[in-house]
């Protein structure tokens, strides 16, 4: 896999997949829908809308890649509510268009196509851990968004033979990610706190939900692994095992910025529908790749506070 493509490059997990293939020895370029990249050199990178029928396959066509980590998405599903049209457009349209340009090229590409454990739904308790053996249930447009995704991908391997590999990836953060998500609003918040930038309050939604948190940096090596060892047509959990309340993560937070601040909750933030509980089971990445997590919730809560720190220390981030 000499010459590996990364839609949606300039994105949270963009760069540090870009970084990992680097250091993996893989000639790497990259796309986005920005007109420059952060993290590519010029000739290595082309803003394109892989949602466009003739655009992608031009690119492809350019970059001859023997594999793609297909990341492009719009990854919000708080935002998909309002938005579910664009949503749906944005997520299913470009990995068609990467299927059929696999499917048509002489000696095929390989893909791997990120989707998201927000496709389970709600599940009985006693389903969880959840496995990859469980069938969707898609409670909003970004979820639906994926179930779609999954089922072409899975269509055109028993179809056409496609090298295309499955993530059903379940909740991750670190440095660099966008305060639009949970965990690193809870940090720009606790930090804002600690540096007398706003009043001693955290604004959020439901925080007694439980999600499954990995760290950015195990869910690349798990894609870098899933890229080299996955089994072609198959879908993977990319997940730590273990559940974690969004309060006792606020409250590790809080702890690391030295703050008590009162909780108040903002009914704009609480989703309508949500699961109690979201966890996944890693062992058949595990079986099939040697995968597994390596970070702690610890350190990852420590990479966000730093983070948030650095950034409002030289004088804040929009």
């Amino acid at each position: 896999m000499s010459r590996v493509l990364v839609t949606g490059c300039e994105g949270f997990v963009g760069p540090y997949v870009v970084d990992a293939l680097v250091r993996g020895g893989h000639g790497v370029w990259g796309t986005d829908i920005q007109e420059t990249s952060r993290n590519l050199e010029r000739e290595r990178y082309t803003a394109a809308d892989l949602s466009d029928k003739s655009a992608a396959p031009a690119l492809l066509a350019d970059i001859k890649p023997d594999a793609v980590v297909h990341l492009a998405a719009q990854s919000s599903a708080a935002k998909s509510f309002g938005e579910p049209f664009a949503t749906l457009t944005q997520n299913v349209l470009p990995v068609l268009n990467l299927l059929e340009y696999a499917r048509t090229r002489a000696g095929g590409m390989r893909i791997l196509a990120v989707g998201s454990a927000d496709i389970y739904g709600p599940v009985d308790p006693s389903d969880i851990p959840l496995r990859e053996t469980l069938p969707p249930n898609p409670v909003n447009p970004y979820a639906l968004s994926k179930v779609f995704q999954e089922r072409c991908c899975a269509q055109y391997a028993d179809l056409y033979g496609t090298q295309v590999v499955m993530t059903r990836s379940f909740n991750h953060t670190g440095r660099g990610q966008r305060d639009i998500f949970v965990l690193p609003s809870f940090a720009r918040q606790v930090v804002e706190i600690k540096k007398g930038l706003r009043e001693p309050v955290v604004t959020v939604g439901n925080v007694d939900v439980r999600r499954d948190f990995s760290d950015v940096r195990d869910v690349v090596d798990a894609y870098t692994a899933l890229l080299d060892r996955g089994r072609p047509g198959e879908v993977y959990n990319v997940c730590s095992g273990v559940s974690h309340s969004l309060r006792d993560l606020l409250e590790k937070l809080c702890a690391l910025a030295g703050v008590n601040p009162e909780i108040r909750v903002d009914p704009e933030r609480v989703r309508p529908v949500d699961m109690e509980e979201l966890r996944g089971d890693s062992s058949k990445i595990a079986a099939d790749t040697g995968w597994k997590a390596k970070f702690t919730i610890e350190e990852t809560m420590k990479s966000l506070v730093d983070y948030w720190d650095g950034e409002l220390g030289s004088g804040g981030v929009e």
